[in-house]
């Protein structure tokens, strides 16, 4: 028993324009240029991939020698949700408009910080839930009244 083939979607012009830009990609990976127009194979958009060679570029800069966005270097909350603290008196790094700091520029959080930093937390929202403005209960006679007298007030006598 065959199993039935689906028909296909697209052009012999869409498939050769799709193998066309993946040589085009290869071909500029193995010379180490960029080629524009061409979508990067990891799905980073261009601006993404600037902002990490920025950050690469000011640490090695900075004496930290090997770096890996989103790995080694974070922000301060990243760096929290992840269980580690910035060494008290180290320096963030400016890139564009982050602050970021080094794994080497941080610790592991102790249970009490993380017992604080959840009160804390727990504490902040229930701030701000206090201070939302709670929602008016209308009376279910009332609304639907108003709603009839609307309906009433909107009518037009046919001739």
């Amino acid at each position: 028993m065959t199993k039935p083939t689906r028909p296909v979607t697209f052009s012999p012009e869409a498939l050769a324009a799709i193998v066309n830009a993946v040589q085009q990609a290869l071909d500029a990976k193995k010379s180490g240029k960029t080629v524009t127009g061409v979508t990067p194979l990891n799905a980073k958009s261009e601006r993404s991939i600037k902002n990490e060679i920025a950050v690469v570029r000011a640490f090695k800069k900075a004496g930290f020698g090997d770096v890996k966005p989103h790995i080694d270097v974070k922000t301060f909350n990243r760096w929290m949700a992840d269980g580690m603290r910035p060494i008290e008196g180290s320096k963030s790094l400016k890139v564009k408009n982050l602050r970021l700091f080094h794994v080497k520029q941080v610790r592991a959080l102790t249970a009490e910080e993380k017992q604080d930093a959840q009160a804390k937390s727990d504490a902040a929202i229930a701030e701000y839930d206090q201070s939302q403005p709670a929602a008016p209960e209308r009376q279910r006679g009332e609304s639907k009244a108003k709603e009839d007298q609307n309906k009433a007030d909107n009518v037009v006598p046919i001739q």
